[in-house]
Parts: structure tokens; C-alpha cells; sequence
């Protein structure tokens, strides 16, 4: 009978994506120019105001950032079990203003709670018009619900030139306050890429969520209030609108212009009052790629437990005696290939001494590891200097020893000095 770790590598080759090394770019700059299109999905129409702002705030930067003409959709109001008709109003105001203050194309908008076929045939058409030379860029600043409808009408071939971005539980589709039918576990398995980064609501939210903000919360943003610009005003005002202190679902945007994950009212400032635009990230320091979106879960399932202690508050856990974790490497503002030290942060169970292996391309790396405290702790394993390229696929095996369910929080990439996060 063949080893675990001979059949690891015998699956590992029949899921070989180093053909994908030709289609995945650094991207999206080739030089100074942005490759490929904009798609972004916004809610706003329920469960938090934020969006009131942070919608026309997307829309500004990409125009600060000459993006705008690669915008081709635009939906907002997109939560569908739960409404509120004058949110959808207010929201709408937003969305609808900044577009004509900032000189979009009105075709490219659409409501999905009063055209919600129109929004699925926008984001569909999208997709389906991507190609290597041409991706599509799909920010998620809502549920995933309209964005997975879409996903489901589009030409299978085409997913593979297309990167998902998110930031947040909410956005990926868990909620401890409501039941969505579809979350990012339903579309990463497709081909679609997905690239997580860091949560947004850290810099670019300066008020608390769940009531107004208080005069001294409002100061990071009195920039918008004095500016010249009217245009900028307007965002000051669908702020105030908004009672919150609060544009975080736009760090997507300034990360997608930038390549930069801490955008911050400050910044913000500096690109839109003040026409500073940043030089693009060439290659970021650290890449984390969440557990739960690995393409592939061999005998691991998705864990929401809304723990603080887990990033992003999710995690996987194994469900059987063995699994495997496995994804191709397909990240934005990162070299085609570089030397990285690999963290691996995995749970320490009480009882068991699981065995956990890093793979690239199938080829074991470093020496496989243990849980062996019992201490029921988040630990970070690290294997250093380990080159990896655009495609290649990376992968966590596991062997589980006692009543351990071996969880897994995330993988991630740093640059060297760059280190470990918990």
C-alpha cells in the first residue's frame, strides 16, 4: 500500500497548476499601466450604514487613481433575505451622486434590489469577457449572494482571470445575525481567485459600529468637510448621512489603485485633496492566505465560530483520520516568483499529537511537525526560505493523532523581516 505521503504527491500531481504560471500576473500593473477590469458589489440597504460612504469613496479613488474608465459594474444594495426601502433610498443617493460627480458611465450601475436579473447579467458579461490579457478585478463590499448567481451563469473557462477581493467575514458571507443560502466557499472551488486582505475597519473606521459617531470621532475626516473640492464635500456629506465615521469597505479600492492594505483617512487625504498618487506596491512584504480559502479541502471543513482568536474569525478542521489543505499561489502586488518564510498557524488541542507537512508542487518542505503542547493554543510554525512562483500550488497535509480536529487559521508568505502576525 502506497504511503500518505507518496499518495499526497500522486494527488498533488493530478492537481498540478503550473500551466496557470502563463496567465497569473503580479498584476494588475504592467509598468505604470493597469491591466484588466473593475467590478465592485456593495450592500448598504441593511445591517450597517458604512456603505453610504464608503461606496462613493470607492468611486473617488479609483478616479483620483485613473482607473475609472476601467470600471465596467457597479451594483449596490445587494442584501437580499433583509431590506430596509429607505436605506436602499439613501444608499442609492450615494452611489448614484458620486457617479455623476466623478464622470462614470451610468451604465454601469444597477440596484439589485429593484433589478437584480440586470445586476447578475453585468457581473456574468464581465466575467465572461476576461482573459489573460484582459482580467477582471471583482471587489466584494457586500454578501456574496449576487456575486455567487453570477459566478454560476459565467463560462466556467473564463474564472480563471478573475481575482475576488475581500476583507471581511461579512462580505465572505458569514454573519452571526443572518443565514446567506451561498458564501465564498461557494465560488472559490470554481477556479476564481481569491485574495483576502487585511480587514479594512482597522484604519479607515474611526467610530464604533452600532451608533453615531461622537465630534471628536469625526476629526480624521474634517478634511473632506474644509476641502475646496465639491466633490470631495459630497463625501463628507453621504458620511455625516451615515451617522458613522466609517468608509472601511474602500480600502478594497485603495488597495486594488495601490497594492497598499493599510489605507487610512490620512492617505486618503493625500490622494484626494492633495493629488498625491502613491507609487503602486511592487511586491507586497507578507501575503496571508486564509485556510478557508484554499481551493481545495480534502477531509477539512469551514469553522465559524466568530472567534476573535482566529483570523478573520474562521478557520478549517478535519474532518476525517487525514486532509489536506491545497490553492494555488495566485496573489496581487507580489513578484512572479520570490524567496519567502512560511508561517503555518495551526490550533494545539488538548489531547493528540497531530502531524502537520508543507508541500510546494507536491515536493515535501521542511521537516513535518507536531503538535505536541496540548495546550489548547494558536501556535505559528515557520519553514524558511522557500522559493515559490505564480502558480505553483501550496499545500498543508495532515495526519491526525488522538481527538485533535488539527485546525488551520491561515498560511502566510513573508518577505524576509517581515514576520509572523497572530
Amino acid at each position: 500500500m502506497k504511503s500518505f505521503t507518496g499518495l499526497l504527491c500522486a494527488a498533488a500531481a493530478l492537481l498540478q497548476f503550473s500551466a496557470l504560471g502563463t496567465l497569473l500576473q503580479a498584476g494588475p500593473y504592467e509598468g505604470k499601466n493597469f491591466r484588466g477590469r473593475i467590478a465592485y458589489s456593495s450592500d448598504g440597504n441593511h445591517n450597517d450604514e458604512d456603505d453610504w460612504a464608503a461606496s462613493p469613496v470607492a468611486l473617488a479613488i479609483f478616479s483620483a487613481a485613473g482607473v475609472k474608465d476601467r470600471v465596467v459594474h457597479f451594483d449596490y444594495n445587494s442584501i437580499l433575505p433583509k431590506t430596509d426601502p429607505e436605506w436602499e433610498k439613501i444608499h442609492a443617493a450615494s452611489v448614484l451622486g458620486a457617479a455623476e460627480r466623478f464622470g462614470y458611465s451610468m451604465t454601469i450601475f444597477h440596484d439589485s434590489r429593484k433589478d437584480l436579473a440586470r445586476s447578475v447579467e453585468s457581473i456574468r458579461k464581465a466575467i465572461d469577457d476576461s482573459s489573460a490579457e484582459n482580467p477582471l478585478y471583482f471587489i466584494i463590499a457586500g454578501p456574496m449572494e449576487v456575486a455567487y448567481m453570477a459566478i454560476q451563469k459565467s463560462n466556467p473557462e473564463k474564472r480563471k482571470y478573475v481575482h475576488i477581493i475581500s476583507h471581511s467575514r461579512w462580505n465572505d458571507g458569514f454573519s452571526p445575525r443572518y443565514t446567506f443560502t451561498h458564501t465564498k466557499r461557494s465560488v472559490i472551488p470554481s477556479g476564481i481567485h481569491w485574495v483576502q486582505i487585511a480587514d479594512q475597519n482597522r484604519l479607515l473606521t474611526t467610530s464604533p459600529y452600532g451608533r453615531p459617531a461622537t465630534d471628536e470621532e469625526w476629526v480624521p475626516w474634517h478634511w473632506m468637510r474644509d476641502a475646496s473640492d465639491s466633490r470631495v464635500k459630497f463625501l463628507w456629506d453621504r458620511m455625516r448621512v451615515s451617522k458613522r465615521a466609517d468608509c472601511s469597505d474602500a480600502g478594497m479600492a485603495y488597495f486594488l489603485a495601490f497594492g497598499d492594505e493599510e489605507g487610512s483617512p490620512e492617505k486618503l487625504k493625500k490622494l484626494l485633496v492633495d493629488h498625491q498618487l502613491p507609487e503602486p506596491v511592487r511586491d507586497r512584504r507578507s501575503i496571508r492566505i486564509e485556510a478557508e480559502n484554499f481551493r481545495t479541502l480534502q477531509s477539512y471543513e469551514l469553522e465559524f465560530k466568530d472567534d476573535r482568536a482566529v483570523s478573520h474569525r474562521i478557520n478549517v478542521r478535519l474532518t476525517g483520520d487525514k486532509g489536506r489543505i491545497a490553492t494555488p499561489y495566485s496573489e496581487l502586488f507580489v513578484e512572479r516568483a520570490g524567496t519567502y518564510d512560511v508561517d503555518v498557524r495551526y490550533l494545539d488541542d488538548k489531547e493528540g499529537r497531530s502531524r502537520f507537512t508543507l508541500f510546494i508542487n507536491g515536493t515535501r518542505k521542511g521537516v513535518p511537525w507536531t503538535a505536541l503542547a496540548d495546550d489548547a493554543a494558536w501556535k505559528v510554525h515557520t519553514i524558511p526560505k522557500l522559493t515559490i512562483k505564480a502558480g505553483d500550488e501550496i499545500a498543508v497535509a495532515v495526519e491526525r493523532d488522538g481527538a485533535e480536529e488539527a485546525k488551520i487559521d491561515y498560511v502566510q508568505l513573508n518577505r524576509s523581516g517581515a514576520g509572523a502576525t497572530n
